[in-house]
């Protein structure tokens, strides 16, 4: 367990960005003592020890709405007169060598 300090931020809009890894380390010393935490718990879903690497976007693609199977369960609704766009998924493969005739392709977005 670890425990991190920080000063309060100056900026009016902070946003966080998490990284994960999706490979598994190699340690040489075996002395090493490591304690390894897995999430199990994924919202209302249940898995035991992974989710699904997709999220759900508002229509602008400026926020995430959903993430992991709640992104994939979403049913649209027959109210609205607009959805949601369809989910972004196996975007991790723009995150190691993947070939670009391998990457899936993602929604162009403005970022401003």
């Amino acid at each position: 367990v670890y425990t991190i300090e920080y000063e309060q931020p100056d900026v009016e809009d902070l946003r966080v960005v998490i990284g994960v890894g999706f490979a598994y380390a190699y340690l040489q010393d075996n002395k090493a003592k490591i304690k390894v935490i897995v999430n199990e718990d994924w919202g209302n879903f249940k898995s035991p020890s992974k989710t699904n690497t997709v999220l759900q976007y508002d229509e602008s693609y400026k926020e995430a709405v959903n993430w992991g199977a709640g992104a994939l369960s979403s049913e649209p609704s027959k109210r609205k007169k607009f959805n949601l766009p369809k989910p972004v998924e196996y975007f991790k493969f723009y995150l190691g060598d993947v070939p670009e005739s391998k990457k899936p392709k993602l929604p162009r977005v403005n970022p401003l």
